[in-house]
């Protein structure tokens, strides 16, 4: 597949944009307040409300531990809308990966990226808490496993709509000079319609530097250039958007889970990429497969872009078939067919 690369020059995989000031109460404030951290750009229309505290949400339960935090979901008490709130402990997360995940949301205005609804500071400690779009689909992860325990399989127009929202989020950010950095099903949220959600920018350059000592679930997603400690570009996403698509399609990871850590990250720096191949009577197209192949490759500089793959055949195809992902999602999770709206 050719195509026109892009100068990578004005990508920085490991600065965050630039905040007008370094200190963090005065980032909080302006978020508070529903403005952009860049005061050169409009004001920010404040969806909910300018002012947020503990005081005016009400827990309701845990949706896990995200990138650096713990999500729940709450509500707020004076419009009934229902959120998804992250704390971080400002102590325990690198004030650079607070800001760039702050930045970002806060600057980002895309369908497929989570909605940023405000943050602000609990006055008791030093957590901040970050208010974001509850996505009622849950994440692909949850879905993928899901699907798993009905020993079902994905369809392939699904499993195009979901590559399509996450290369079309990946392609958006690139357009704002920023690599996600963390593509992987956790991070792939899917909303009450089934549109996809990225999440969690947080994840920066200093986990790269700790993978000899740690690995965790998140490396095992990552580009074989980032795991060697590589400069890494937008295309390394496209390698993370490719494991996570062949994970949700065959119902397992695609790399060996019976070896030492340190072997599997061997194993994908040195290894023959995994490809989608038949199994258990599912087929399918050569498209499909000629995808996966494509976001697949070794060598990060022959590694298509996000816009690049956008163009590619199987997408294109999908794009001009119907589609019901509301349907499909509603089906995963057992809803009715009346739900009750979140606000």
């Amino acid at each position: 597949m050719s195509s026109q690369a892009p100068e990578e020059v004005t990508i920085r995989p490991i600065s965050a944009p630039t905040l007008p000031d370094n200190s963090l109460p005065d980032v909080i404030g302006k978020l508070k307040n529903g403005l952009r951290l860049d005061d050169e750009e409009e004001r920010r229309e404040p969806s909910v409300s300018d002012s947020w505290s503990d005081e005016f949400l009400e827990e309701v339960s845990s949706l896990g531990e995200g990138a650096g935090g713990a999500v729940h979901k709450v509500k707020d008490k004076r419009t009934g809308r229902i959120l998804a709130r992250k704390t971080i402990t400002t102590r325990a997360a690198p004030m650079r990966q607070l800001e760039r995940e702050l930045s970002i949301m806060q600057s980002t205005n895309h369908p497929n990226i989570i909605r940023f609804y405000g943050a602000y500071m609990s006055p008791s400690s030093s957590e901040v808490k970050i208010l974001m779009e509850f996505c009622e689909g849950g994440s692909l992860e949850a879905v993928g496993k899901r699907i798993k325990e009905k020993e079902a399989v994905v369809g392939e127009r699904i499993a195009g709509r979901i590559a399509e929202g996450v290369l079309q989020g990946l392609n958006y950010l690139h357009s704002k000079k920023t690599i996600h950095r963390d593509i992987k099903p956790s991070n792939i949220l899917l909303s009450r319609e089934g549109i996809v959600r990225l999440c969690d920018f947080g994840v920066s350059g200093e986990l790269v530097e700790s993978l000899a000592g740690t690995f965790t679930g998140t490396s095992f997603y990552m580009a074989p250039e980032r795991i060697s400690g590589h400069e890494y570009t937008i295309r390394s996403d496209v390698w993370s958007t490719g494991i996570s698509l062949l994970e949700l399609v065959q119902n397992r990871f695609p790399f060996p889970n019976d070896v030492p850590p340190i072997e599997l990250m061997m194993y994908i720096t040195s290894g023959e990429p995994p490809q989608l191949e038949d199994e258990g009577g599912v087929e399918w197209s050569d498209e499909m497969k000629d995808f996966i192949r494509q976001t697949l490759i070794h060598d990060p500089v022959s590694r298509p872009y996000p816009r690049d793959m956008l163009l590619h055949p199987w997408i294109k195809g999908v794009m001009t078939q119907e589609v019901h992902m509301s349907k499909w999602i509603k089906e995963v999770w057992g809803w009715k067919k009346s739900r009750p709206k979140d606000g």
